[in-house]
């Protein structure tokens, strides 16, 4: 494997349905891409969805097991991350068409409006002091190669008119992520907020954008993470998401 200096450790995940490598000292993927694969509902049984940002692969291997007969794409900027998803997408046997690309340059990869979904788990937070010292990290959490504008721009040229965009963010970027959105003909049709536990404020939110589509929009029931947040036992609705990940909602909804 190129530029990958860590050793990797191999992880079963949702009771064995699916293995994956990660590097034990860089980037590891946490619950927000669970979560966000959750959340994604997919109407139409064929049909194009990219990655933006796939990191291990860990959101295009949870919606296979969903929805298998999507055509999947993925593309990552991160040389040694493009390794493990390719790794990760074999030993799961899905066909994963990955690119080894900066988002920005998208218009080498693809033709405009050619994708029916994209989703994504970019960077959270603006370029500041606190950054990782990890270069995978820094690269995966901080907007060292793209930010939100440039995002919205990529997923923007990507979608077809009425396609759907699902993206997991910081709460505290919600209101400059809607106006981004707005500025690039995406229209927020559902939020769901995410909560550590029910006495928390808002740490993220999960979305879905439509492009080129009327305004109305859907506020979700709060998700909340933890029962228990300081003996870490979690609610019955991420239990449920980590163990069976079938549509990740126990009441049906």
């Amino acid at each position: 494997m190129s530029n990958i200096s860590n050793e990797l450790e191999l992880t079963p995940f949702i009771r064995g349905k699916i293995k994956l490598y990660q590097s034990k000292d860089g980037y590891r993927f946490n619950l927000d891409p669970v979560l966000l694969s959750s959340f994604v509902k997919i109407n139409k049984k064929k049909a194009k969805i990219v990655d933006l940002g796939t990191g291990s692969g860990i959101i295009l291997l949870l919606l296979s097991l969903k929805y298998p007969e999507l055509d999947f794409y993925a593309v990552e900027i991160q040389n040694s991350l493009f390794e493990i998803a390719k790794k990760n997408f074999r030993l799961n046997n899905l066909n994963v068409k990955i690119f080894n690309e900066d988002m920005k340059n998208i218009r080498r990869l693809f033709k405009p409006n050619s994708f029916d979904y994209v989703v994504s788990n970019p960077p959270y937070f603006k370029v500041d002091k606190s950054l990782s010292s990890n270069e995978e990290e820094k690269i995966a959490k901080f907007e060292v190669k793209i930010n939100l504008k440039e995002i919205f721009k990529v997923v923007k040229y990507l979608l077809k008119d009425r396609g759907k965009f699902f993206l997991v963010y910081p709460s505290f970027r919600f209101t400059e992520c809607l106006k981004v959105a707005t500025e690039n003909k995406l229209e927020l049709k559902k939020v769901r907020f995410v909560y550590a536990d029910a006495n928390s404020n808002s740490t993220h939110f999960l979305a879905e954008f439509v492009k080129s589509t009327k305004e109305g929009l859907i506020i979700d029931k709060p998700l909340i993470i933890y029962e228990n947040r300081k003996n870490k036992i979690y609610t019955e609705e991420v239990k449920y998401i980590l163990e069976k990940f079938t549509d990740g909602e126990i009441d049906g909804n």
